[in-house]
């Protein structure tokens, strides 16, 4: 067929490998998956009279904390309210473009190079990591990091994909933090002192649960439908209370809250039709 002699031969030959059917003759069984996360890091830019970007101002993706860049897939600029395909190769070239030029401008502008930073810097970020992996080396509780890993997972891909209701996702909120509690008496599996895997996953294992309550209540808190976030309850997208951008910030008691205002001045927003 025109397919199968078509530019998609690569992805029509990896699907063979892997099921052993042949997609010119047996109709391929596709389904969809959870592949990126929307959104990422917070960071700044600059923009000019116009409403441009100033491309020679060194905030264009700073993060935060003063001289951290974020570029490309992690951070949030321009994934708007839907993950689209081909969006990472936007984000690499279009923020490589902008956050390149204005890491190496702040860098310039700094009255001290990175070498004259005092060792005590290092030591500490060192010695904060350091005891944070001896902590979780010594973890020996009853709870599996794997088995949280699964509950944590199963819950969010049943109640927190595109279809949300606000009901499984207060549940849901009430299972990621029974399951931090269990994290914290989670053992670390393996005592090894070199390439020691189940240590490194338990200490990723804290971030996951931190980053799924933030996409929760995030969720929960917005009553509309918008990109792919789509709200039975709320089925029509509300300009008027929520064209704004969700950021969350960390605290020890849970993600805390704000709300940008998108900039529509260059482009306006129009209703999403498909007649």
């Amino acid at each position: 067929s025109d397919v199968c002699s078509s530019d998609l031969e690569g992805i029509l030959e990896i699907y063979e490998k892997f099921t052993g059917d042949d997609p010119c003759d047996e109709p391929m069984k596709i389904f969809p998956a959870v592949h990126y996360s929307m959104g990422g890091l917070w960071v700044d830019y600059e923009r000019t009279a116009d409403g441009f970007i100033d491309l020679g101002s060194p905030k264009n993706h700073m993060s935060n904390i003063p001289g951290l860049y974020a570029l490309g897939e992690a951070e949030y600029q321009y994934h708007g309210a839907n993950r689209l395909g081909a969006n990472s190769l936007l984000s690499c070239v279009y923020a490589g473009q902008i956050g390149g030029p204005a890491a190496v401008l702040y860098a310039q502008n700094q009255a001290k190079a990175g070498s004259e930073t005092p060792s005590s810097v290092y030591e500490a970020a060192e010695a904060h990591w350091t005891n944070r992996f001896a902590e979780l080396a010594r973890r020996d509780g009853p709870e599996n990091p794997y088995k949280i890993h699964e509950e944590l997972g199963r819950t969010m891909l049943e109640n927190v994909t595109i279809v949300r209701e606000n009901k499984k996702l207060e549940q849901t909120n009430a299972k990621i933090q029974e399951l931090t509690e269990r994290w914290k008496k989670a053992s670390v599996l393996d005592n090894g002192q070199w390439a020691n895997a189940p240590l490194s996953f338990l200490n990723q294992l804290e971030n996951m649960l931190h980053l799924s309550r933030v996409v929760t209540l995030g969720a929960l808190a917005r009553d509309e439908s918008r990109g792919a976030h789509y709200k039975p309850d709320f089925p029509d997208r509300d300009d008027e209370k929520w064209l704004k951008t969700t950021v969350a910030e960390f605290t020890p008691e849970g993600p805390k809250f704000r709300y940008d205002p998108v900039d529509v001045s260059l482009c306006k927003p129009v209703a999403r039709k498909y007649d």
